[in-house]
């Protein structure tokens, strides 16, 4: 927290809640049904702020991944919800915190924002390619994370996010001023097949 702390500024966990106002995580823990409590691999580390359907972060203790670490997952509280609803969303905690100072931290103060995704039946760029693209566009990556990749150059950012143990990725881009933003999408359009999100 203290790296991150120094790189992004702060608070970086103010968008997270524990679990919910009504109910703590102990407190659930003591009352619900045995049907309903995960299995002891999976350890509750940050809640979803959606009450209507709420995804909160586990990690996987049976799952190491690099330097000690453990796969973050997703799911809900439910009777076999590690079963049916669980999903891998970071190879690692140290990960996920990166990847949330960018999100959080770091793109609000950048007012020009876009995704991008790889659009279907196109050459698929990897990662990679990605990356020395926007090295060339004058991004420097930063030194951590390093299986999901953070760039930063004056006056803009990029976010790449790969999904654990697949191909897929996609990358959002802010920066200052509205014209940036066009000559990025125009140098990312020309020589890859990312294009811009709908969502």
């Amino acid at each position: 927290m203290d790296e991150l702390e120094d790189i992004f500024g702060w608070p970086l966990l103010a968008h997270v809640p524990s679990f919910n106002p009504i109910l703590d995580v102990a407190e659930r823990y003591r009352v619900a049904p045995k049907s309903e409590l995960p299995p002891h691999r999976l350890l509750f580390s940050f809640g979803d702020r959606d009450p209507l359907a709420p995804h909160h972060d586990w990690l996987n203790l049976e799952s190491p991944s690099e330097e000690g670490n453990c796969q973050v997952v997703r799911m809900p509280f439910g009777a076999d919800s590690w079963k049916t609803k669980l999903r891998r969303e970071a190879i690692g905690l140290r990960e996920l915190l990166f990847l949330w100072a960018m999100e959080h931290v770091r793109m609000p103060t950048l007012p020009h924002q876009d995704p991008y995704v790889r659009r279907d039946g196109d050459s698929t760029p990897t990662a990679e390619d990605l990356a020395r693209l926007l090295e060339k566009m004058g991004f420097v990556q930063l030194h951590f994370p390093r299986y999901n990749m953070l760039f930063e150059r004056e006056g803009a950012a990029a976010r790449l996010y790969r999904h654990p143990g697949s191909p897929q990725f996609n990358l959002r881009v802010g920066v200052q001023h509205p014209e940036e933003l066009k000559r990025v999408q125009v140098l990312l359009e020309d020589n890859t097949n990312m294009g811009k999100s709908p969502f």
